[in-house]
């Protein structure tokens, strides 16, 4: 049996493991690349590496609700 990764698992280090996705109400969120995206939300950002999707989210300060 082959498990996934955790959505928010960082993944192997330098691999581009992550999206950056909005919304139509351009709240940000992080999601794994090898996820389908969900409807309603458009990838900005990546495929990079997890790090680099944190910055991205972080810099513009758009967070999705919980």
């Amino acid at each position: 049996m082959t498990l996934q990764p955790g959505p928010f698992d960082p993944g192997p280090e330098g691999l581009d493991t992550h999206l950056v996705l909005e919304n139509d109400r351009g709240q940000l969120s992080l999601w794994p690349a090898w996820g389908a995206v969900p409807a309603g939300w458009r990838a900005v950002f990546g495929p990079a590496p997890h790090p680099a999707c944190l910055r991205r989210v972080a810099r513009d300060g758009r967070p999705a609700p919980r």
